[in-house]
């Protein structure tokens, strides 16, 4: 049986068009796609080859989905079952099958292969397009907490951990930032956060104890001021120059900072001026982070206590071109950009 799936065909070239539908091998889901969440990466790989990342045609990018499992390996035993739920993270052209294929795990396509170690259900009630957002941004910002800070794991025993102690967020609107303020506030850290002023109730509601404008002139003056003086920890959930600085300006000596990105070259001075240990973790921390953030993901939305960001649906595997556009000039704000596979329309060429 086939599907329809925006195929990259080659550097700078998408078509959609029609591919098998994956069978499931051993530790891996079908899933039907209802959601895959656009991220800032995949105009990347489709403008100038992001890190060499696609080395194998056709592939299909996108990272993050969520849908409904279809199918389950023979034999297999898993704590999953046909009808469920899942938000899972994608691997554009990573092959599960030695490499027969290069498709299968890529999110922009109507069917797709989970990896279960990396898969959550969705809870009753809860939006796909909002649990797509989960996978890369959540699994980041617990990359860089628990394993690049090496803060305790509140899965674990780290629950409440920092009370007393307070932690700066920068860009907490985003993705990663949005569940950074969570991850942080289950920890046990006051968050001071910053966004633009139409996200701060929003930040709010999600746990931030203060919100500062990202564009004021006296950011750093007004972080610390917060905070009561220089920090221990920071989280640069954006991780530009401009925010790598500001953070440098608020650490404390040989204080910590996570990063989403590598250190901008302009800033490594200032960071070796001030001893600032910096960590940092790709959009791949999610691959590496601990499964039983998986296993306690589930219990923590199913509970309230995690919330999925915000989504904006602009429309099924066609929308690509403008998804990636916003992304390219920059005005995606305190929302997850998502296109929904399943309302594909057939091109004319297919029919």
């Amino acid at each position: 049986m086939s599907q329809l799936a925006l195929i990259y065909e080659a550097q700078s070239k998408h078509v959609i068009g029609e591919l098998p539908i994956p069978e499931p091998l051993a530790g891996y889901l079908q899933v039907r796609v209802e959601a895959a969440a656009v991220n800032p990466s995949d105009y990347k790989i489709f403008d100038f080859d992001l890190g060499g990342f696609v080395k194998h045609y056709p592939a299909v990018l996108g990272w993050e989905a969520a849908g409904v499992v279809t199918k389950i390996a023979d034999g297999e035993k898993t704590k999953f079952k046909v009808g469920d739920r899942v938000a899972f993270i994608c691997v554009p052209s990573f092959s599960v099958d030695g490499g027969a294929s290069y498709t299968s795990r890529g999110a922009f396509q109507q069917y797709a292969l989970a990896d279960q170690r990396f898969s959550i259900k969705i809870p009753a009630g809860l939006d796909y397009a909002e649990a797509s957002s989960w996978p890369m941004a959540g699994n980041t910002a617990a990359g860089v907490f628990y394993k690049h800070l090496q803060l305790k794991e509140p899965w674990v025993d780290g629950k409440d951990a920092y009370k007393g102690q307070k932690l700066v967020i920068l860009g907490g609107s985003s993705s990663v930032g949005s569940y950074a303020i969570q991850f942080a506030v289950i920890s046990g850290f006051e968050v001071i956060t910053t966004a633009s002023p139409a996200h701060f109730e929003y930040l709010k509601s999600l746990g931030a104890n203060t919100v500062i404008d990202r564009a004021a002139p006296d950011a750093a003056a007004q972080l610390l001021a917060a905070a009561g003086g220089p920090l221990k920890y920071v989280v640069d959930a954006i991780s530009i120059a401009a925010t790598q600085s500001l953070a440098i300006e608020i650490l404390e000596e040989n204080g910590f900072l996570g990063l989403v990105l590598s250190p901008a070259e302009p800033v490594k001075p200032l960071m070796e001026a001030k001893n600032v240990q910096v960590r940092f973790g790709t959009g791949l921390a999610g691959w590496y982070a601990s499964p039983a953030l998986h296993e306690a993901a589930e219990g923590y939305f199913a509970a309230g206590t995690l919330k999925f960001n915000r989504a904006t649906v602009l429309g099924g595997l066609e929308a690509w071109e403008e998804a990636f556009e916003m992304h390219r000039k920059g005005t995606v704000s305190g929302t997850k950009i998502v296109l929904a596979p399943q309302q594909t329309r057939k091109q004319s060429s297919l029919l």
